[in-house]
């Protein structure tokens, strides 16, 4: 019996002609979603349709799918490892265009009987069956050309994940789950503290003087970051976390914004692309990953000092 492990969502095709269908990598593909078995798919699946209907963006248009060499035996249990090729795809959809594919989507799983085919879906709402891009990228699409991306991102993202790899790039493998887990928190107060840990997971290389760090390193690595800008984004970063400050401080509402507060704007937008940035060279670059990852390595190439000193990693 073939069994397919497919994840559903919405693209838009208003940017740009969205992708029918590809192969992303490791068996698992993108595809237009065929109306006759979505419909299949809502008769025998009802919660499918109820989650539909909450989705902030619907219907569905488009699925992830793979075929598991060995799945699992209950039929309503999409486990955790079946999961991941496809979260993999979901991963890299968020870095080649910042899409609003939620990370815990609603899983389908189909069970293939000679002429039959049964599907299986028991639908949640939880912390991240939403995701929220910036938004420049709310049309959500994935065109053909980002499809032929993600494919040839498909074995980096692999390379770093994998068991044997994972140890010598955690700090990108770490960057990678903060970066991702961030797009499931609407309020930016919330959400661009975790994105910056993203960037210090990056590019800082001890836990001491990270603001040196940050806005003497971030220039060099993002070339167009300025100087003045990242020392903007830490300071930001510190007025949520320390301050606790609102994201808006001057404006009374978001359809009249105050210049301060288009700067405070501005930042997170900043943030999110110099580190979606940095993620993307990381993922083509291997000898670029290569001094991300190795603390002596990325101090000698882009050094950054306090008081006149070198910051060293601790040993």
């Amino acid at each position: 019996m073939r069994v397919e492990i497919s994840t559903l969502f919405h693209l838009q095709g208003s940017a740009g002609e969205a992708v029918r269908a590809a192969h992303i990598g490791g068996g698992v593909y993108i595809e237009q979603l065929d109306s006759n078995w979505l419909e299949r798919v809502r008769i025998q699946c009802p919660k499918v349709t109820a989650r539909e209907q909450l989705e902030i963006q619907n219907p569905y248009t488009h699925r992830f799918y793979y075929e598991p060499k060995s799945p699992s035996q209950d039929p309503f249990d999409v486990t955790s490892k079946e999961q991941q090729p496809i979260l993999r795809a979901v991963v890299l959809s968020r870095l080649v265009k910042p899409t609003s594919i939620a990370y815990s989507n609603v899983w389908i799983k189909s069970a293939h009987n000679k002429s039959e085919v049964k599907h299986f879906s028991e639908p949640f709402v939880g912390a991240s069956s939403v995701a929220y891009g910036l938004p420049e990228h709310e049309w959500n699409t994935i065109n053909e050309n980002d499809a032929s991306e993600m494919a040839r991102l498909w074995d980096s993202l692999s390379f770093f994940l994998d068991d044997a790899n994972e140890p010598n790039y955690r700090r990108i493998v770490r960057a990678l789950k903060w970066f991702e887990f961030a797009h499931a928190i609407y309020f930016a107060e919330l959400r661009f503290p975790i994105i910056h840990a993203a960037l210090e997971s990056l590019i800082c290389t001890t836990h001491s003087h990270n603001k040196a760090q940050v806005t003497q390193r971030l220039p060099t690595l993002v070339p167009f970051i300025s100087s003045a800008q990242a020392s903007d984004i830490y300071a930001l970063c510190c007025d949520f976390k320390h301050a606790a400050t609102a994201m808006l401080q001057h404006s009374v509402d978001a359809s009249s914004i105050t210049p301060a507060d288009q700067k405070r704007i501005e930042c997170v937008g900043l943030l999110h692309k110099a580190v979606r940035t940095l993620l993307l060279r990381s993922l083509r670059e291997r000898a670029f990953a290569d001094i991300l990852a190795d603390v002596d390595l990325l101090t000698t190439k882009y050094p950054a000092s306090w008081k006149g000193k070198l910051i060293t990693p601790k040993k």
